[in-house]
């Protein structure tokens, strides 16, 4: 009876294909699990903001998906030179990039979208910490002034946190915030047309683009909670394009009608338990070694992933300089019963969170009831997980990382430094200054062994302190319509889709 309700309910939220052949060709449906807390990139641009964001605006960069070392190249930049001092970074944009309202995207905008990025000062601002400043030089030329030597410079600048707003937008007394909550400014392939939060999301093409839209002037994504009602939905027809694929359900879906799964080998999305390092009783190290210890990454990876994953090893991701290949973690449980019992803990419940509920959160729930730990399992939103997370109350969180390069310095950065503490982003409460001075000399290098052996001390440091317990890289998966062309897999940024490159196969008659 449930299942009826929430389909009901789903297909009352306009769920339907479109009315005739001429709006389904120009009409892209997306399902997602939630839409997202917001749509202004300076409060929120994680991987439930990202996919939206990545369409409406655009970045001084972008990442060169065939390079091996996902390099930058140019989006609004046509060009850059980094001083030879390696503190500052002159700029020059390419010209004919408007906003949506027609004006122009130059140096001053760019320079106002950075400002106030770091001026609201939110998590995403952590992307660009390494920024001391913008200094315009021309109408479409500027200087970007680092505060330290910082080699992914141009890497970073690519993530939607980074994106170039108009400024009109954010002219008023509170910095813009409340407009762009709901609204966009920018200069990418769409703009927002509707925003129904927890409901669904519409974008149309932006005429003044750049680079506009393939064939799909319209792109409606949908908040689905409830994986079968995504999976009934895309055989139906109803929705054309999904990423939210559990593992576990792959076959499941290569098996539906009419749908085509696109995937790629894991690497960059990890996924993990957070522990709190700070407050409860995973302050003791003892207890954060057990809940490592008492994982069953074999058979997690078997069992419930169906092998659509990659074990790792400690706190690199696979690829990574300094990572050990072929290493894989293994369960120790009389060990970690003996850790439990060794720190006294007399069954508190352990609150994990978790954003949806599933195989996954209960086979690690019952890994470590096996070691002698409660663990009590809540769920809750994105937004109230972020915010948990970075006030730092709870006990663990199932969540994840999707390292956007294969370099892991700015997830390192954000994880596990101080710098991650005062951004809310370090949310296990790990304090080291031997571990930020490592992540501050790989970041300033351009040397890859210099980088792998700071990032290999890294991984060993972290794997005494257990801040957190890395599980797994799962396999990025598309799941959509076999009539759609052009859909593909960024292996480093799995979640960015770009709909404005798709389009879709006319049916023979």
């Amino acid at each position: 009876m449930k299942r009826v309700l929430i389909l009901s309910a789903a297909l009352a939220t306009g769920c339907m294909p479109a009315a005739n052949p001429a709006e389904r060709a120009a009409t892209l449906t997306v399902a997602k699990a939630f839409t997202p807390t917001s749509l202004d990139p300076a409060v929120a641009a994680g991987a439930n903001e990202a996919p939206v964001l990545d369409q409406v605006y655009e970045q001084l960069t972008r990442l060169d998906p065939a390079s091996p070392t996902a390099e930058a190249v140019g989006e609004l930049a046509q060009d850059w030179t980094v001083a030879p001092d390696g503190l500052s970074i002159a700029v020059r944009l390419q010209s004919g990039h408007r906003f949506d309202d027609g004006s122009p995207v130059d140096a001053g905008a760019v320079k106002a979208s950075l400002d106030r990025l770091v001026r609201i000062g939110r998590a995403p601002a952590g992307s660009v910490e390494f920024l001391g400043g913008v200094t315009v030089t021309g109408p479409l030329s500027l200087t970007l002034h680092l505060k330290r030597r910082y080699a992914p410079a141009m890497q970073q600048l690519s993530l939607v946190a980074a994106s170039i707003i108009n400024p009109r937008a954010f002219a008023g007394n509170d910095d813009g915030k409340s407009w762009l909550a709901d609204h966009s400014a920018g200069s990418g392939p769409y703009r927002i047309a509707a925003n129904r939060p927890g409901e669904a999301i519409e974008l149309v093409a932006n005429p003044k683009a750049f680079r506009p839209p393939r064939q799909f002037q319209r792109v409606v994504i949908r908040a689905l909670p409830d994986e079968g009602v995504r999976r009934l939905l895309l055989e139906r027809g109803d929705v054309d394009l999904t990423d939210i694929v559990p593992s576990v359900l792959v076959d499941r879906y290569r098996a539906l009608p009419g749908v085509a799964v696109t995937t790629v080998p894991g690497g960059s999305s990890l996924s993990y338990l957070q522990l709190n390092a700070a407050k409860g009783p995973l302050t003791d190290q003892r207890l954060r070694e057990a809940v490592a210890l008492a994982v069953d990454y074999d058979g997690l990876r078997r069992q419930i992933l169906k092998g659509n994953a990659i074990q790792i090893g400690g706190y690199l991701p696979p690829g990574a300089p300094g990572y050990r290949i072929g290493e894989t973690p293994s369960r120790d449980l009389p060990r970690a019963r003996a850790l439990v019992q060794a720190a006294g803990y007399k069954g508190e419940p352990i609150v994990l969170l978790v954003a949806l509920l599933g195989p996954v959160a209960e086979f690690l729930q019952a890994n470590l009831a096996d070691a002698g730990l409660t663990v009590r399992i809540e769920r809750r939103s994105p937004g109230a997980m972020q915010a948990l997370q970075a006030s730092g109350d709870f006990g663990l969180i199932y969540t994840g990382w999707s390292n956007d390069t294969p370099d892991p310095g700015a997830m390192l950065d954000a994880l596990y430094s101080a710098r991650g503490l005062a951004a809310g982003t370090n949310g296990s409460g790990i304090a080291d200054p031997a571990i930020d001075g490592l992540i501050d000399t790989a970041l300033a290098s351009r040397d890859l062994a210099t980088r792998a052996a700071a990032y290999a001390e890294i991984d060993a440091r972290l794997r005494k302190a257990r801040p957190l317990v890395m599980i797994f890289a799962a396999n990025p998966v598309i799941a959509h319509r076999a009539d759609l062309i052009g859909v593909t897999i960024d292996r480093w940024r799995p979640s960015l889709i770009d709909f404005s490159g798709l389009s879709r196969r006319r049916p023979k008659p």
